[in-house]
């Protein structure tokens, strides 16, 4: 895992803001239900998450937390269309006036998110599939998450 945390790191304050431009709100999705707004507040709700604001229950059982967790950190294309670990799989209310909006404010806690990791790197915080961890753990998954929400909305090609 140690794979260069500050190329992960760079890809979200180089990569991600320019990837980000491209997004407009009349982009459809690959596959599922989600708009352009939905994803970005989807993305900025996994990183609450991942700095213990938000809460979400723990959907595994603890004898396959260490199998997914590798499979979250991984560099590699996730499983389309997962169900909701809440249940819910329609669409949330928009939180956001607008997809600028909601882009600025993933910005925001993408920058957070950043600041929390340096300054709490022994924080744990569950994750629904993979169980408790850590902030560098965490900052894998986001780059895998992120990425396939990107793929989802052909922002990046997928995955060779």
């Amino acid at each position: 895992m140690e794979e260069n945390l500050a190329a992960i790191e760079s890809f979200f304050l180089e990569e991600v803001p320019l990837i980000l431009e491209k997004l407009t709100e009349d982009k459809q999705p690959v596959w599922g239900l989600m708009t352009p707004q939905h994803m970005l507040e989807h993305l900025i709700v996994t990183y609450k998450m991942s700095i213990g604001r938000i809460k979400i229950p723990v959907v595994s059982k603890e004898e396959d937390f260490l199998r997914l967790k590798a499979y979250l950190m991984k560099d590699s294309p996730m499983r389309r269309s997962v169900p909701s670990p809440t249940g819910k799989n329609e669409l949330q209310p928009l939180r956001s006036a607008s997809l600028d909006e909601a882009r600025a404010k993933l910005i925001t806690e993408t920058e957070s998110f950043l600041s929390y990791m340096k300054a709490n790197p022994n924080a744990v915080a569950n994750h629904p599939y993979g169980g408790p961890m850590t902030a560098n753990e965490w900052l894998c998954f986001h780059r895998k998450h992120f990425k396939h929400h990107f793929i989802q909305f052909g922002l990046i090609p997928d995955y060779e």
